[in-house]
């Protein structure tokens, strides 16, 4: 079984593309989890240090696998999603690690700016392909498609609600159309402008949907924007430096087969560098991306853990391009 773990701030709907289509490459189960105080997960413990993480997916891989009556796991995580797939891995019982773009070096020299980034977002759009929009125009994510199904678990509505709990409801016709056309990608302002455009400047469904805002009020009480952000990440500051301090021993040690997957190799930290030269571990670096390299390019992700999986004989493979001897290993 292949439990994917998200970034800080993300929803388990990061991973809906790369685990598609790994299910269509190699023979094995795949499972997301939205993180506690994320997605539409509910806890009423408020402590976010990496541990506690590591232990809530412990706990969900426990269940998984006694109900699916899976012999192995294997724990693939982005970012944060990393640094927590590592304490998890570090225990023991799991068969095999990949950690995408995050490495203890580049996280912690981060953190530092980490508040001014958060400021530098918009704090609300005026609607869901706003979102779409920004999400991106920034970078944060250069797949639309991805986008389109990511950013809904990003964000909440006027009533609190988690955009993506809800798309496809009834009484919110208006939503799914955003997001289906949330492509509106023609030259525009910056994305910090968003919420100034003028009237003029408005697309033709954007102009739809504020003239159909009177009826959506009376059917439901208010729904829609401003959406605003789900998760506030600038209130978990306590934990940033425990989230990634040892991570990158912590994942040398790590009783497993292990795969370390970058955006650019200048990521790597001294401890990484020397590991990778002794063979403890598989490095693949993806070109043309971001930091959300699964968003990016869901279809290399996906293959990359096929072959991960393929050539540690975790899973069989579905597709005739995935074998041992392609696995795209990169010094």
């Amino acid at each position: 079984m292949v439990l994917l773990i998200h970034g800080g701030g993300y929803s388990a709907l990061t991973w809906s593309l790369a685990g598609e289509e790994l299910c269509k490459m190699a023979g094995c189960r795949v499972a997301a989890l939205d993180l506690r105080g994320h997605g539409e997960t509910v806890s009423s413990d408020s402590d976010m240090a990496r541990e506690k993480l590591a232990g809530d997916v412990q706990a969900v891989a426990d269940v998984l696998i006694q109900q699916g009556g899976h012999k192995s796991l294997v724990l693939v995580g982005h970012s944060l999603g990393g640094a927590v797939a590592v304490s998890a891995a570090s225990q023991g019982g799991v068969a095999g690690l990949i950690v995408i773009d995050v490495v203890e070096g580049t996280a912690m020299e981060s953190l530092t700016h980490m508040q001014g980034f958060l400021r530098s977002r918009p704090q609300q759009f005026r609607s869901v392909a706003h979102a779409i929009e920004w999400c991106v125009r920034s970078g944060q994510a250069k797949n639309v498609e991805s986008a389109k199904v990511s950013m809904p678990g990003q964000i909440k509505d006027g009533r609190g609600r988690l955009v993506s709990s809800f798309v496809g409801d009834k009484v919110t016709p208006d939503i799914q159309p955003e997001i289906d056309t949330g492509k509106r990608l023609a030259p525009e302002p910056p994305p910090d402008s968003i919420e100034e455009e003028d009237e003029d400047e408005t697309s033709t469904l954007e102009k739809k949907n504020k003239q159909s805002e009177p009826s959506e009020k009376k059917e439901d009480g208010g729904l829609g924007g401003p959406y605003t952000w789900a998760v506030d990440l600038s209130t978990t500051e306590e934990y940033w430096p425990g989230w990634f301090k040892d991570l990158s021993s912590s994942f040398l040690s790590a009783p497993t087969a292990k795969l370390l997957m970058l955006a650019g190799v200048d990521r790597l930290d001294r401890d990484l560098t020397v590991g990778q030269m002794q063979g403890k571990f598989q490095m693949l670096v993806l070109p043309q991306v971001g930091h959300a390299i699964q968003e990016d390019s869901p279809d290399k992700v996906a293959e990359a853990i096929a072959q991960f999986l393929v050539r540690n004989r975790l899973a069989d493979s579905k597709d005739s391009n995935i074998t041992v001897q392609k696995f795209p290993l990169k010094p």
